[in-house]
């Protein structure tokens, strides 16, 4: 079983969750560990912070090196200092955080984590802080690989091209994040085969729906405004 003591000094850090919003709090370690979880069993990664989230990844029972992307949920410092120590402990229940693993971002449960001391094992490289200039490719959408070779660029002047598997299209996004990532997006009008055309109305729809971009130099994924992961792309211009 997970201690609460030795969670004491990361609950400290962690917002509490409020209404349908999921704004993770990156506070706390850089690294998380996994930490009572079976030996036979897994800490499961999801799309939601939720168990009823689908399933993305799994991270061994002894999973080390997992990003620390934020936490929703617990208590605040004040409501922990009042709090008894069963509300403590039902509290931690409460706590799903965001991670990087093996290049998959996603929700784990946060009562099975820990500060970690081992090496990154996320993989995605740093953190970017301008998205401009990058290319990616879709790589699934909500852990359901991309059936088409759709892909999106970021220009220089909050300007966004690519291809949706069949046609090509172009729009904008804002490099501050929030309602209205991504705006309005054109397209030509081809007919292509289902698995083209299916992943690309997929696409389109992913980006009328972010909120929130989270960016490494290999990876990236976009959120809704409920914290659900929406859609993982690769960087095709690692370079």
């Amino acid at each position: 079983m997970l201690s609460i003591h030795r969670l004491l000094p990361l609950l400290f850090c962690f917002s509490l969750f409020a209404g349908t919003s999921a704004s993770a709090t990156a506070d706390g370690p850089d690294y998380y560990a996994v930490t009572g979880v079976a030996n036979n069993d897994v800490l499961n990664i999801r799309t939601i912070p939720s168990a009823s989230g689908t399933l993305i990844g799994a991270i061994p029972p002894d999973g080390d090196g997992i990003a620390n992307l934020g936490c929703v949920g617990g208590v605040t410092y004040e409501e922990w200092v009042d709090a008894t120590e069963e509300e403590r402990a039902e509290s931690v229940k409460t706590r799903w955080c965001r991670v990087g693993y093996d290049r998959t971002i996603g929700w784990v449960a946060g009562w099975f984590l820990t500060e970690g001391s081992g090496e990154d094992q996320f993989r995605a490289g740093g953190r970017l802080s301008d998205i401009a200039g990058s290319e990616w490719q879709v790589r699934d959408f909500a852990g359901e690989l991309s059936k088409a070779d759709a892909w999106i660029s970021f220009k220089s002047d909050n300007a966004v091209v690519g291809s949706g598997g069949c046609n090509n299209f172009n729009g904008t996004y804002e490099a501050d994040q929030g309602p209205g990532l991504f705006g309005p997006i054109a397209s030509t009008r081809k007919m292509c085969p289902d698995p083209e055309m299916q992943t690309e109305m997929r696409l389109f729809q992913v980006l009328g729906d972010a909120q929130e971009m989270v960016a490494f130099h290999l990876v990236m994924a976009l959120f809704d405004n409920n914290g659900a992961m929406l859609a993982t792309f690769e960087r095709s211009d690692p370079d």
